[in-house]
């Protein structure tokens, strides 16, 4: 990924740290050597934390967790705080990139508010981002086009009423599991049933 401009200068001006060769004589000698090892460790850091992101977005949540394996005992709020003021970590950011990937992956939204969630972005910034989606979306028209893509045909009107019974809650359970409401799996299944299908696809399973 690509990094905005630091506006406020080169990260060598705040990260390398300058220290004077030689401190006056003091009462605590280790104070010095204490401040030159927490910038060392900020920097440790905050260069994985960099790593991290030049992967992919991340929540704080998410930078929280990975650097706590590595960093147990890191500032993770003074290395967050310096990254959001680079703009390089966003919630807000991250929020919208995960919505739009998991929509690609035929998602619906009640899993990925639930995911939102899971990845620690407040109820507003998932809500303001679940607003936007709403607008790029239809929800009805992607849990029709997973269902075809899965099942492919209609269920079989030859069938008892028991087994289409069985087959439609097995079709319920598929879309629900995919995290859409209940209107657009019923609209899908009622769609699919009465077009005859789709022609293309595959029964991938889940």
């Amino acid at each position: 990924m690509s990094f905005p401009d630091d506006k406020s200068g080169s990260q060598s001006s705040w990260l390398s740290g300058s220290f004077p060769e030689s401190a006056p004589l003091s009462d605590s000698p280790e104070i010095p050597q204490a401040s030159a090892e927490s910038s060392e460790a900020f920097q440790l850091m905050f260069s994985h934390a960099m790593e991290l992101l030049s992967r992919r977005e991340h929540s704080c949540h998410e930078l929280r967790q990975k650097l706590g394996k590595k960093h147990p005992l890191g500032d993770f709020d003074a290395v967050l705080l310096r990254l959001q003021e680079l703009n390089y970590q966003s919630d807000q950011r991250f929020a919208e990139v995960f919505c739009r990937s998991r929509v690609q992956r035929g998602q619906g939204p009640l899993r990925i508010r639930q995911e939102l969630q899971l990845r620690g972005i407040h109820t507003a910034l998932a809500q303001a981002a679940m607003d936007q989606l709403q607008q790029e979306v239809d929800w009805f028209e992607l849990a029709l086009e997973q269902l075809q893509r899965k099942f492919r045909r209609p269920i079989d009107p030859a069938q008892d009423r028991l087994q289409q019974a069985k087959e439609r809650a097995r079709r319920q359970r598929y879309l629900a599991y995919r995290g859409f409401f209940s209107d657009a799996i019923q609209f899908a299944i009622a769609e699919l049933d009465a077009s005859g299908g789709a022609e293309s696809g595959v029964d991938t399973g889940f």
